[in-house]
């Protein structure tokens, strides 16, 4: 498995000739700029403006300009069925749904949007260099949103500045719940958790790409400041798994039982006095999420019966629900709103048809990594285990790499193929 993951960076072949150096500039500081306004995704509805978020306005700026340049126009033309095929799946959606009120086809629309800039965005990948720009803003803007997370964390009211989720007219249940699970940016710390985790591909690219541990380390250490506000355990998982492969070869016996020593000494210190000595913010989320956690039969429980009953909505209405609706249907059958699986949730936001879209990139992309790519074969890693633990199709962050995924399906794979630039 480590020379797999490895290997991505290594597949590189250069069959072209390298793009001029103020050509390959002024794209990268593009898609570095689209790359940090992803994570650093401002809520651009607070200035009354008719888009969610900053990124949603993007697609319309980006597609018609790099979406001129000859070798996009060159692969669009090549490839024209399966991209004509894939908007026509996702297009129709938009009209097809069972229930359509007020905001149902946004989501959905902002996916179109995104596929075919995403297209466009694979082609430009092929040179190495602008794929890194991009996800170097994609840690630029980690670093950004984190620091807004920090601040919302003091009390300090951020809504009028686009930085902040109104939670105006919801309960106070859902309000204390999003005070415990801090979201920044995001509305909650189970989207806010994800994103940050998902960040992990770009970390690990560059970390590989160009053999510097140091990036990811700055990435996770980022990952874990975050956590004592999010508590989202989950967005742990995959960070976690690809801190191991990384760092394999340091993972000697001292330091492993230097780790070994400092946990058990946590463990005696936490049995006799009842607390964990640690920062107090850091203590208290590792005791409520680890420690002293007696929901998690409930949770399972909780989450097996919205996700049974969210397929069967899906079964019922295959070309979608309707966000509205959706939620309404789920909280008549279940008494919850969500079905806790970001799988489940695009599926009655954008239909079955959208949902065999997504599983066919990711098994089309794991199935061929070498040929796919490292930032589309890191993207499907982590992505998978964050959409089976989170309604994450509402979240336009992991809708954009859900959009890559799909968008991947209209690139021809030739062989030798790939990239040029550093490998």
């Amino acid at each position: 498995m480590f020379e797999w993951i490895g290997a991505m960076t290594g597949q590189a072949v250069a069959i072209e000739e390298r793009a001029p150096t103020a050509s390959v500039a002024v794209d990268g500081a593009a898609v570095f700029l689209l790359g940090a306004a992803l994570q650093f995704n401002v809520l651009t509805s607070s200035f009354g403006l008719p888009f969610q978020r900053l990124s949603d306005l993007l697609p319309f700026l980006l597609i018609p300009w790099l979406g001129l340049r000859r070798a996009v126009l060159a692969e669009a033309m090549r490839n024209v069925a399966p991209l004509s095929g894939i908007v026509v799946v996702i297009a129709a959606s938009l009209v097809l749904k069972a229930h359509i009120l007020a905001g149902d086809v946004y989501l959905t629309l902002v996916l179109l949007l995104y596929v075919v800039q995403a297209f466009i965005l694979l082609v430009l990948f092929r040179d190495a260099r602008i794929e890194s720009a991009f996800c170097a803003g994609l840690l630029a803007g980690l670093l950004g949103s984190l620091a807004v997370l920090l601040l919302t964390s003091t009390g300090a009211s951020l809504e009028r500045f686009g930085l902040a989720v109104p939670t105006d007219g919801l309960d106070e249940d859902l309000k204390l719940f999003f005070q415990d699970k801090l979201g920044g940016l995001w509305i909650s710390g189970n989207e806010t958790g994800h994103v940050f985790a998902l960040a992990g591909a770009a970390a690990l690219l560059l970390s590989l790409r160009y053999r510097t541990k140091a990036v990811y380390l700055v990435y996770f250490a980022a990952l874990l400041t975050s956590f004592p506000l999010t508590n989202n355990r989950a967005g742990l998982i995959m960070p976690l798994l690809f801190l191991a492969v990384l760092m394999r070869r340091n993972l000697k016996a001292p330091a492993i039982l230097t780790a070994l020593g400092i946990l058990g000494a946590l463990l005696v210190a936490w049995s006799v006095t009842g607390e964990i000595p640690l920062p107090g913010t850091l203590s208290q989320a590792i005791e409520r999420r680890f420690a002293e956690d007696t929901n998690v039969s409930s949770n399972v429980d909780e989450r097996f019966l919205s996700g049974i009953s969210a397929l069967q909505l899906v079964v019922a209405y295959p070309f979608g629900v309707g966000e509205v609706a959706r939620r309404s249907g789920l909280q008549a059958l279940t008494g919850l709103v969500t079905p806790h699986n970001g799988f489940v949730s695009l599926a009655l936001q954008s239909g079955l048809a959208t949902l065999l879209l997504l599983v066919a990139g990711l098994v089309r992309i794991l199935l061929a990594p070498g040929a796919a790519g490292p930032l589309l074969t890191y993207t499907a890693l982590f992505l998978i285990p964050s959409l089976m633990f989170e309604e994450l199709s509402v979240n336009q962050y992991v809708l954009f790499f859900m959009a890559l995924v799909v968008a991947s399906l209209a690139i021809a794979r030739e062989p030798g193929a790939l990239r040029t630039g550093p490998g």
